[in-house]
């Protein structure tokens, strides 16, 4: 179940939705750790709507995905590219998709995020993974 509970920006009352987005894959199985992270991301409960997205390969596509938060009475809608490396994906493809985006909703404030893989915390990610096997 989404939480739409509208949330605090600045003191007002806004209705923010996160969409975190994947690349998809056509492997069965493959989503699992999708619904996971969707599922935790909801559960912590920052924000009012959360959605996943993908890239190519499954569904919903960003479209999608931006119309259901819409739909939904978001205001503010946030990207976030589930993506490691700065490649054409992260660098092109995606945010020349989300000005299309913006374009086709210029009353919704659609921001777009650094990818995960740029965020200083994957260090620890790595350094935990690799205790475990040590």
């Amino acid at each position: 179940m989404i939480d739409t509970a509208p949330v605090s920006v600045n003191g007002a009352s806004v209705k923010t939705a996160v969409i975190i987005l994947f690349h998809g894959s056509r492997a069965e199985g493959s989503d699992a750790t999708v619904h996971r992270i969707i599922a935790e991301v909801r559960r912590r409960g920052h924000f009012g709507i959360v959605a996943e997205a993908f890239l190519q390969h499954a569904t919903p596509g960003l479209r999608e995905s931006v119309a259901f938060c819409i739909q939904q009475h978001a205001e503010k809608i946030m990207i976030v590219p589930f993506f490691l490396q700065l490649g054409g994906h992260v660098t092109a493809d995606i945010p020349l998709l989300v000005d299309e985006i913006r374009h086709g909703h210029p009353g919704i404030e659609i921001t777009l995020t650094e990818p995960v893989g740029s965020h200083p915390l994957l260090v620890d990610v790595v350094l935990d993974l690799a205790a475990i096997v040590k």
